[in-house]
C-alpha cells in the first residue's frame, strides 16, 4: 500500500513539473507576441546576407518604422528607400536622383523589415514558437509562413532575445526549407519618436 502511495505521489510530482514548465513556455510566448504587436515604431541597424545558387551578396544599413508614416531603409550611405502604401520611393544620395515604383516590383529589402513579421502575427492562422540558446542568450523563435507565390521567400524565423525582448535575427527560407536570407539586427530601439519628414523623399 505504501509503495503504491509513493508511486502515486511521484507521478503527481512529475505531472506538476510538466504543467509548470508548459505554462511558463505559453506565458513567455504570448509575452513576446504581444510586445511585438504593441510596437508603434522602431529603429535598428541591419546586416543582410542573401544567398542564391550562384553567389552571396551582403548589404548593411538602417531601418526605421513608424505605424503612421511607413518604412524607411537607408542602404549604406548611397540610397534611401521609403515604403508608403503601394509605392516605393527611392533617392540616390550621390546624384540626388529620385524615382518611385510599385511596391511589388522590388520587395526584397521590404521582407527584411521586422514590421513585415509583426503584420503577419495578425494574419497567420497558426504561429509556431520554439526556444534556442545562442552564445549563452535565450531566444524565442517565431515561425511564420510568408504569403505569396515566391518560392524563394516562403518561410521566416524571427529570433527574439528573451532577456531584452529585442528582435535580433531573421532567417528566410525557400519552399524547400533552404536558408536564403539572413538578417542581423543591432542597436534596436523600441518606440522612438520619429519625424514624418524622415519618410518623405525630398
Amino acid at each position: 500500500m505504501r509503495k503504491k502511495l509513493l508511486i502515486l505521489i511521484g507521478i503527481s510530482f512529475v505531472l506538476l513539473i510538466i504543467f509548470l514548465f508548459q505554462g511558463r513556455d505559453i506565458q513567455d510566448t504570448e509575452k513576446i507576441i504581444y510586445y511585438l504587436k504593441d510596437l508603434d515604431s522602431y529603429s535598428c541597424n541591419v546586416n543582410i546576407r542573401i544567398e542564391n545558387d550562384k553567389q552571396q551578396i551582403n548589404y548593411s544599413g538602417k531601418q526605421y518604422y513608424d505605424s503612421r508614416y511607413g518604412d524607411r531603409f537607408d542602404l549604406g550611405k548611397d540610397r534611401i528607400i521609403v515604403y508608403k502604401g503601394n509605392k516605393i520611393f527611392i533617392k540616390d544620395v550621390n546624384n540626388g536622383e529620385k524615382y518611385s515604383m510599385d511596391k511589388n516590383f522590388n520587395s526584397l529589402f521590404k521582407f527584411c523589415f521586422i514590421e513585415e513579421y509583426i503584420s503577419l502575427l495578425y494574419t497567420n492562422e497558426k504561429i509556431d514558437n520554439s526556444f534556442k540558446k545562442i552564445n549563452n542568450e535565450q531566444y524565442q523563435i517565431v515561425h511564420l509562413d510568408i504569403p505569396g507565390n515566391n518560392k524563394n521567400i516562403s518561410k521566416a524565423e524571427l529570433y527574439v532575445n528573451l532577456k531584452h525582448n529585442i528582435p535580433t535575427y531573421l532567417k528566410i527560407c525557400d519552399s524547400n526549407g533552404k536558408n536564403r536570407i539572413d538578417v542581423e539586427y543591432t542597436d534596436f530601439k523600441a518606440d522612438p519618436e520619429l519625424k514624418e519628414d524622415m519618410f518623405k523623399v525630398s
